[in-house]
């Protein structure tokens, strides 16, 4: 699933609730969903360049065997790399939140991806 939204923090909400719902089918626990949401949250205030608010964000969902991931990219024109300071309040704060997580600062995208926990 794709979903395409102006860049502003506001509209981070409807890649949030795009992740919930996808995670919510892969039998992520609710603790994990949760983390999923924030981690998305994150990431949106990691593309977003505070300097320009043009543009457009995408994300691209893929959920299947209990796995989601999330190709996120703010699209705009002529932009800088993303700071350092924003790549390490993402790597703090969300983190540890995914499996695994890659950025391209300079095309301001990030990938990521969660898996749901196996109870035993």
């Amino acid at each position: 699933m794709r979903v395409e939204v102006p860049a502003a923090q506001r509209y981070g909400r409807m890649a949030e609730i795009t992740a919930v719902h996808a995670a919510g089918h892969q039998g992520f626990s609710p603790e994990d969903v949760a983390n999923l949401s924030l981690v998305i949250k994150e990431a949106v205030m990691l593309l977003l360049d505070p300097d320009r608010a043009d543009g457009t964000m995408s994300f691209d969902f893929q959920s299947k065997a209990g796995i989601v991931m999330v190709e996120a990219q703010l699209e705009q024109q002529a932009g800088k790399p993303i700071p350092h300071t924003r790549i390490d309040r993402f790597e703090t704060s969300a983190g540890s939140l995914v499996d695994s997580w890659k950025l391209d600062p300079d095309e301001h995208r990030v990938w990521l991806q969660k898996s749901a926990k196996v109870s035993c």
